[in-house]
């Protein structure tokens, strides 16, 4: 329960606190279920304090200091938060609707089913914050940082993420439907199970990133930073992989169909049992991947770099190989029904059991 002469005191507005804040310094500060809207309080000192159920709607909190404070379920509607500092404070339920947060500090902080709708976070500080279970569609979170932040299940449709930094956040099975993620960094994130249809992560910095079981069909991928990345299946077809660096990936039983790989770095990556039917490789480099028991039937691999790459019991038929490199290759048991061979390198090519293009087995 509030303490009524406190809350007095706050109310007298940001002089009148700061001067009774400077002569009580250990008192335990209680403002919970008190009506602060409209209240300028810019730059107060309210660590510590338990302001659950408060209502600050269009309060003016800039430069406040907020860390560690409860705001369970309080109402920051409007609010202005500018510069504030909110570390480790408790926002679980709180109502952040159209509060401008323009440099707030949040490390550390708890938003568990919080509401944000037509807040702007971008470049705020939201390292290490728990967000499950928010709803973040269309909030504009460009150049922000949101490293090792949990958003296990978070609506984020529709976002705009770009530049942001989410190195080692935990976004298990969240809703990333359309979202703009170029040029963000996900280095170790987790976005198992995530659904990122459509989603754009063109130049993204994704090295060593989670996206087993994951929706990414569709998606702009160009240019991204794939390297020992775990796309274990993962849905990615008629995605755009051009140029992207995906060397020591992961993508066995991946879905790959009619994807664009054309440039790709595939070298080294492990694509066991992958669906690549209709997918386009052109110049591509695949050196040392392994495509065992995959599906490349109808693939475009002009071009490509296959030379040592391990394409046993792999299903190719009508693949397109012409003037790729196999040198070195292991297509043993493989399947080249109808297969373009015209001008590839067949040096040292392992083709024992394999079936030719005119339906013959090489022994």
């Amino acid at each position: 329960m509030a303490d009524l002469k406190q809350v007095r005191q706050i109310k007298g507005g940001a002089t009148v606190w700061s001067t009774w804040r400077e002569k009580n310094p250990t008192a335990a500060i209680d403002l919970s279920k008190t009506d602060l809207s409209d209240a300028k309080l810019k730059g107060v000192d309210l660590s510590d304090a338990n302001l659950s159920n408060a209502n600050f709607s269009r309060a003016d909190l800039s430069d406040a200091n907020l860390s560690r404070a409860n705001l369970s379920n309080a109402n920051l509607s409007q609010a202005n938060l500018t510069g504030a500092d909110l570390s480790g404070s408790n926002l679980t339920n709180t109502i952040f609707n159209r509060a401008i947060v323009q440099d707030a500090i949040f490390c550390g902080t708890s938003f568990v089913s919080a509401q944000f709708i037509g807040v702007v976070l971008k470049s705020a500080n939201l390292s290490q914050v728990d967000f499950r279970n928010c709803n973040l569609s269309n909030e504009n979170f460009q150049n922000t940082n949101l490293s090792g932040s949990n958003f296990q299940g978070v609506n984020f449709a529709g976002a705009d993420l770009s530049g942001a930094n989410l190195s080692q956040a935990n976004l298990i099975g969240a809703q990333m439907f359309r979202v703009n993620l170029r040029g963000a960094l996900l280095t170790r994130a987790n976005l198992s199970n995530a659904l990122l249809s459509k989603a754009n992560l063109s130049l993204a910095g994704c090295v060593m990133a989670n996206f087993s079981e994951a929706l990414i069909d569709e998606a702009i991928l160009s240019k991204a930073n794939l390297g020992g990345v775990i796309l274990s299946g993962a849905n990615l077809s008629s995605t755009d992989l051009s140029d992207a660096y995906m060397s020591d990936a992961f993508l066995s039983v991946a879905n790959l169909s009619k994807a664009n790989l054309n440039g790709a770095n595939l070298s080294n990556a492990y694509l066991c049992k992958a669906n690549l039917n209709r997918a386009t490789l052109v110049r591509s480099n695949l050196s040392h991947a392994s495509f065992l028991d995959a599906d490349l039937s109808m693939a475009v691999l002009t071009q490509a770099n296959l030379s040592k790459a391990q394409l046993v019991g792999t299903y190719a038929g009508s693949a397109d190989f012409s003037m790729a490199n196999l040198e070195g290759a292991n297509l043993n048991k493989a399947n080249l029904t109808t297969a373009n061979l015209n001008g590839a390198v067949l040096t040292m090519t392992n083709l024992t059991d394999t079936i030719m293009p005119d339906g013959t087995m090489h022994l």
